[in-house]
């Protein structure tokens, strides 16, 4: 309760204060869906990122210094996520690493054992607390804007295993809404799954195909920088994601 009330005390001081000017030339510049938010939606994600700022740890690798332009574009795209949702969505979220590029990931096969390199990645999400992410990888989706955006996917991931697993079902608000989730995810994962062996162009990218959290976290970045094109070739995948969202973004973005 105490805890609760110093975390309340500090967010109302910290949004008592004026967003910074500079922040907000990060928002035009490199968020594009900002300029096409209604006021009092930006006015929220300028609130949410800034309380997401100050909460998260943020950590610089591989030499990278973490400055406010990469803390504000990620916190921006992380936070359109949760715009119709709570900002303690993320509250087991503690850190936040950035490379300045793709990194070698390492993995211990048991406990204790010496870590051994798995491979290169751009990103990685895990559910004790930590997100990894390359930097240049977030700007180049950002500038080449082609359905791909590592934040978005990464912090999809969170949202999934908010119930603690990473299956591709978040957490929801009922038993019905769990079995029509199941029902469609199931039901277009096959359908990506016939698309990629026939040939055939698919909208959502085939890794998605790996299992079912890359399938949303996939359906996720479509869902966002492909609204109108997933309304009209998935509609009930893009029903169930406007319902969790609580978001429309054919229409928004």
């Amino acid at each position: 309760m105490l805890y609760t009330w110093f975390k309340r005390r500090r967010r109302r001081r910290l949004l008592n204060e004026a967003f910074p000017d500079e922040w907000m030339l990060y928002l035009d510049k490199a968020v594009r869906f900002y300029p096409q938010l209604t006021p009092e939606d930006q006015r929220r994600l300028r609130d949410d990122l800034r309380v997401f700022i100050a909460e998260k740890h943020w950590v610089g690798c591989n030499g990278l210094e973490v400055n406010d332009e990469m803390r504000v574009v990620i916190a921006a795209y992380a936070c359109l996520l949760i715009l119709r949702k709570s900002i303690d969505v993320y509250s087991r979220l503690d850190t936040i690493l950035v490379y300045p590029d793709s990194y070698l990931a390492l993995e211990s096969a048991f406990p204790r054992s010496e870590p051994v390199p798995i491979g290169w990645r751009h990103g990685e999400s895990w559910s004790h607390g930590s997100i990894v992410l390359s930097w240049n990888t977030t700007v180049d989706n950002i500038r080449d804007d082609e359905g791909e955006n590592l934040v978005l996917h990464e912090f999809a991931h969170q949202l999934d295993m908010s119930d603690r697993f990473a299956d591709g079902v978040p957490r929801l608000g009922s038993r019905q809404q769990y079995h029509t989730w199941k029902e469609i995810m199931a039901a277009e994962y096959e359908q990506l799954y016939d698309d990629a062996r026939s040939g055939r162009p698919t909208l959502l990218d085939q890794y998605g195909l790996s299992d079912e959290a890359e399938f949303f976290a996939v359906a996720t970045e479509c869902f966002f920088l492909r609204g109108e094109e997933m309304e009209e070739r998935h509609p009930r995948l893009y029903e169930i994601l406007t319902e969790f969202y609580e978001l429309d973004t054919a229409k928004m973005f």
